[in-house]
């Protein structure tokens, strides 16, 4: 009689259970939606008996592309906008321009600026934008795309008198004495010249009194300069035959 009472209390368990494990098999069985992973009859069971302890994975590294390695390296970094430290860039003139359109006047800024390192380059940029921060940032990009080498004597002057001419411009460049006397100019070839690196020189604008006219002449008559090394390779013969004839 308690062997029928015992048998008659754990049928009901044993059948519980059974279909516990008849249900967790048909799960595993089931197709698993998409996106997620299939569940084995193992780890269903893991499942019941408590919560999962989900795997650490480490994340992988980013690794920057090639192209944006140099895109940084162009801009000077993160946030920089690409400046040399070797170059000097100073703001000749700021002027407010207007374009007539259909709907009105369109306002914006012209910028003029001279871009130097001393030691014989120097450039002139222009450009135009609705912000004076724009369009500086966007002039000294264009004078660092422009810039010439300019030969400097010993002493810091011009090797020889020359005349640079830009449209209206006219400017006349003189060499020092030996002994020097300083930057002898005014107005946007002065700040040229010292950009370039020039110690001792002379200056005279003629004609034109406008900014940028006067600083793209002072670098024609930059560019037409000539060193006795730079005449000799363009014949094809030695400096001292140069001197001798």
């Amino acid at each position: 009689q308690q062997l029928c009472v015992s048998l008659f209390t754990m049928a009901p368990l044993a059948l519980s259970s059974r279909m516990m494990n008849t249900t967790t098999r048909a799960a595993a069985r089931l197709p698993a939606p998409r996106g997620t992973a299939r569940l084995s009859f193992s780890s269903s069971r893991s499942l019941m008996m408590g919560p999962p302890v989900m795997p650490v994975v480490p994340l992988a590294p980013v690794v920057a592309s090639r192209r944006g390695v140099a895109a940084m390296a162009r801009q000077g970094g993160r946030g920089g906008r690409g400046r040399n430290d070797d170059f000097e860039e100073q703001v000749v003139q700021v002027q407010r321009v207007t374009k007539v359109c259909k709907g009105g006047n369109t306002l914006s800024f012209r910028a003029t600026v001279v871009v130097g390192n001393r030691k014989g380059s120097v450039g002139v940029g222009v450009a135009k934008a609705k912000e004076v921060v724009v369009a500086v940032e966007k002039a000294i990009r264009r004078a660092k795309k422009d810039l010439i080498r300019v030969p400097i004597t010993r002493n810091g002057s011009v090797p020889h008198e020359t005349k640079g001419r830009f449209k209206a411009g006219k400017v006349v460049l003189c060499p020092s004495t030996p002994g020097g006397f300083g930057v002898v100019a005014g107005g946007s070839p002065r700040v040229v010249l010292e950009l370039a690196g020039y110690r001792n020189v002379s200056c005279k604008q003629v004609g034109c009194s406008n900014v940028l006219t006067n600083a793209k002449a002072c670098i024609e008559g930059l560019k037409s300069l000539k060193t006795f090394e730079g005449v000799a390779k363009e014949r094809g013969i030695s400096v001292e035959e140069l001197i001798g004839n």
